[in-house]
C-alpha cells in the first residue's frame, strides 16, 4: 500500500504527461535557481559530507513535503468541496511560506525575502498542477521535488543561512598579486 499511495504502484503510474509536466518543473526550477542564486550554481562540483547529506534528505524531503503539501492539503481541501483551482493556490502558498520560514528567524530585508517566498509559492503551484494532472498520483511530484532537492540542496540552504548569494561568495578571495 506504501507504493501505491506514493504513485509508484503498477496499476496506479501516472500518465506520461505528468511525468513530463514534473520534468519541466524540476528542470525550469533548477536553472531558475542556479541564476538568481550564483553561489548555488558555482557549488555544483563541490563534493563534500555537506552534499552527500542534502542528497540524502532530499529523498525523504522530498517525499515527506509532496505527502503533506499535496496529497494531505491538497485531498482534504477536495473532501470539503474546494475547487481544484482553490486547492492548487492553497497548496502553493503553504508551500511558498513553509519554505521562507527561516527569514523570520534572520535578518535578511524584504528584497530576499519576498522573491523567496514568491519563488517558493510558484514551485507549489507547478507542483500542485502537476498532482492534478497526474490524477492525483504523487510519483511526478515527488520525482521533480527530489530532482530539485538533490541538485540544489544543500548549497540553497546554506546561501539562505549564511547569506552568501553571490558566487564570487563561495570561493576563497583570491590574494592581490605583488607588484
Amino acid at each position: 500500500p506504501m507504493f501505491k499511495n506514493l504513485g509508484f504502484d503498477g496499476d496506479s503510474v501516472a500518465s506520461p504527461i505528468a511525468w513530463i509536466l514534473a520534468t519541466i518543473v524540476g528542470i525550469v526550477y533548477v536553472l531558475y535557481t542556479m541564476r538568481a542564486i550564483p553561489f548555488v550554481a558555482s557549488m555544483q562540483r563541490e563534493i563534500s559530507l555537506l552534499k552527500l547529506l542534502g542528497i540524502l534528505t532530499a529523498i525523504v524531503g522530498g517525499i515527506v513535503e509532496e505527502v503533506f503539501f499535496r496529497r494531505w492539503i491538497m485531498d482534504m481541501l477536495m473532501l470539503r468541496g474546494f475547487a481544484p483551482m482553490i486547492q492548487v493556490a492553497i497548496s502553493g502558498l503553504a508551500f511558498g511560506l513553509a519554505h521562507t520560514s527561516w527569514t523570520l528567524f534572520t535578518k535578511r530585508d524584504i528584497k530576499v525575502t519576498l522573491p523567496a517566498i514568491i519563488s517558493t509559492s510558484i514551485l507549489g503551484i507547478a507542483l500542485a498542477i502537476v498532482y492534478l494532472a497526474g490524477g492525483r498520483n504523487l510519483g511526478p511530484c515527488i520525482f521533480a521535488h527530489v530532482l530539485i532537492n538533490v541538485v540544489i540542496e544543500p548549497w540553497l540552504m546554506l546561501s539562505a543561512v549564511s547569506g552568501m548569494w553571490r558566487a564570487e561568495q563561495a570561493r576563497p578571495a583570491k590574494r592581490p598579486r605583488s607588484a
